[in-house]
C-alpha cells in the first residue's frame, strides 16, 4: 500500500456549498436583465395559498372557453386514483356545436372530463407535467409546487359508434337517385362479360333511344331464350325416345336369340328321339338274315311243290 502524500493537491475546478447554491439561481438569457418587480399582488396560486387548497390540472381542447366550463356540472374525482382505464369514469359533459372548416352546417359535439390514468392512453403525459406557481416571498418568482398536482383531468370528445345493423339499415333506407344521362353518350369500354349488345339487334346511339328500345330488346332477349329451351326440351326428348327405341330393339333381339336357341333345343330333342327308335345296325343284320332264309325256305318249299305236282301229273298221264 502507497504511504499517504503530505503534499496539498490543487484543482482548476473547486465547489464549495456556497458556490453551488448561487449556481443553481436563476439566471436570465445573454442580453436580458432580470427585472424585479415593485408590488406584487398575491393571487390564489400563491405558495402560500396552494398549501391551502388542492391543484387540479385539466386540459381542454382548442375552441372551448371558460364560459363554456363555467355551464358545466363537475363530480368530484375519487380520492384515489384510478389504476387502469377500466376504473375512469365520466366527471361531467358538455355539448357544444361547431361548424367545420369545410361545411356551412353547425354540429353538435359532445365532450365528457374524464380522470388521466397512466394507461388511458388520452393526455398520459400530463402525469409528468410539474407545474410553477407563484412565490410571494420571493417577488412572484416561480417555483415548483409543494404539494404537487391532486388530480389530472381531461376534457375529450366522445365518440359513438353505430352498431354494423342500425348503420346497414340507415344506408338501405336512403333513396338512390336517378343519374341523367347526357345526350349523345357512347359506351366505350365493356367489362369482361358484360352482355350490353345482342346479335342481330343495333343498339341506337342516344341515351332515351336506348332506354325505349330496352324493353323490346329484353322482351326478344326472353323469346329466344323460350326457344332455345324448347329446342333443347326437344333434343332431349328424340335423345330419350331414341334410347328407348334401342332398348326395344335389343329386348326383340334377345327374345329372337331366345326362340332360335329354343327351337334348336326342340330339334336336338326329336333327332335324339328317332336315334332312339331306330335298331340297332346288329338288330339290322340279323333282322336281314332271318328275312333271307325265310325267302329261300320259301323259295325251296316252293321248288318241291312244283316238283311233287309235276310228279303227279306225269303219273297220272
Amino acid at each position: 500500500m502507497a504511504p499517504k502524500s503530505r503534499e496539498h493537491v490543487t484543482s482548476d475546478i473547486e465547489s464549495s456549498d456556497d458556490e453551488g447554491i448561487k449556481n443553481l439561481d436563476y439566471k436570465p438569457p445573454r442580453d436580458f436583465t432580470l427585472h424585479k418587480a415593485k408590488k406584487h399582488t398575491t393571487s390564489v396560486f400563491d405558495v402560500d395559498e396552494a398549501v391551502k387548497h388542492e391543484l387540479w390540472l385539466i386540459r381542454v381542447p382548442d375552441g372551448v372557453s371558460n364560459e363554456d366550463l363555467a355551464t358545466m356540472s363537475i363530480s368530484l374525482p375519487s380520492s384515489t386514483k384510478p389504476k387502469s382505464s377500466k376504473d375512469i369514469e365520466p366527471l361531467g359533459t358538455l355539448k357544444k356545436k361547431e361548424t367545420s372548416f369545410n361545411s356551412s352546417s353547425s354540429t353538435t359535439i359532445k365532450y365528457q372530463l374524464q380522470t388521466v390514468a397512466p394507461d388511458s392512453g388520452v393526455a398520459s403525459e400530463m402525469l409528468a407535467l410539474q407545474p410553477l406557481i407563484p412565490d410571494a416571498s420571493k417577488g412572484g418568482r416561480l417555483v415548483q409546487a409543494p404539494l404537487g398536482v391532486h388530480h389530472h383531468l381531461a376534457l375529450v370528445a366522445s365518440t359513438s359508434i353505430p352498431s354494423g345493423a342500425t348503420l346497414g339499415e340507415e344506408i338501405l333506407a336512403r333513396p338512390i337517385p336517378k343519374r341523367e344521362q347526357p345526350e349523345g353518350l357512347k359506351a366505350r369500354f365493356q367489362f369482361t362479360g358484360a352482355e350490353t349488345h345482342i346479335s342481330g339487334d343495333k343498339a341506337p346511339t342516344s341515351g332515351k333511344k336506348f332506354a325505349q328500345a330496352w324493353p323490346e330488346m329484353l322482351e326478344k332477349r326472353k323469346r329466344t331464350l323460350e326457344n332455345d329451351a324448347e329446342l333443347n326440351r326437344k333434343r332431349k326428348a328424340a335423345m330419350e325416345a331414341e334410347a328407348r327405341g334401342d332398348e326395344h330393339e335389343e329386348t326383340e333381339e334377345v327374345e329372337e336369340a331366345a326362340e332360335e336357341s329354343q327351337a334348336e333345343e326342340q330339334e336336338q330333342e326329336e333327332e335324339e328321339e328317332e336315334v332312339e327308335a331306330q335298331p340297332s345296325p346288329a338288330k339290322k343284320r340279323k333282322g336281314e338274315d332271318m328275312e333271307v332264309e325265310g325267302v329261300e325256305e320259301k323259295k325251296s318249299k316252293k321248288e318241291k311243290k312244283d316238283k311233287k305236282e309235276k310228279k303227279e301229273k306225269k303219273n297220272k298221264d
